[in-house]
């Protein structure tokens, strides 16, 4: 695994055309950014994507989150392994190097059920179909802040080698507090 680690801290770049011609391949993308894998890392991801959507209002949470992990702020077996996380000069867009997880047979249930267990840390209502989950409390409890809005879907809840489900993704932040996201993810 360290190899493939340091083979992606090496190639990784911003430059999505870059990647490709280096043969990174597209698995993923999302409202924010897109997800690639090297055949010769294949146990690795590298995700590319910037910080803000002026057409979607919402910032992305990923890197809030990301540095939270790498930092030791924030842990849980429900979080994804986070390697390196990198900027742009101006700080826009990101980089971040991670272990890659598959698809489970219920992860869809199971992201339905790790929002309705935000929603109803934030005392926000969930649909009936929703049952909240008291599992993933205290992985779900650092985002109950009104800045976070829940993004947990079956694209955004992965599962490990053992069945476990991973976050890899929880969650937005409120166009409101797009500043106040900027200032947690950008080291001084």
């Amino acid at each position: 695994m360290r190899k493939q680690i340091n083979h992606a801290r090496r190639h990784a770049t911003l430059d999505v055309a870059e990647l490709r011609r280096r043969g990174y391949q597209q698995i993923g993308k999302g409202a924010f950014s897109r997800a690639f894998v090297h055949p010769d890392a294949p146990d690795v991801v590298v995700k590319v994507g910037r910080i803000f959507s002026h057409t979607l209002q919402y910032a992305d949470g990923f890197p809030a989150f990301a540095t939270k992990i790498l930092e030791g702020e924030i842990r849980s077996k429900f979080y994804p392994r986070i390697y390196d996380l990198r900027w742009s000069p101006d700080r826009d867009r990101f980089l971040c190097i991670m272990k890659r997880y598959g698809k489970g047979r219920k992860h869809r249930k199971t992201a339905t059920s790790m929002q309705a267990t935000l929603k109803s840390l934030k005392g926000e209502r969930y649909i009936f179909d929703e049952k909240p989950n008291p599992r993933f409390r205290h992985a779900l409890n650092p985002f109950s802040h009104p800045m976070y809005c829940a993004d947990l879907h079956k694209a955004n809840v992965l599962q490990d080698e053992r069945g476990t489900p991973i976050m890899v993704d929880p969650v937005c932040i409120e166009w409101r507090y797009r500043y106040a996201a900027a200032c947690t993810t950008h080291p001084v």
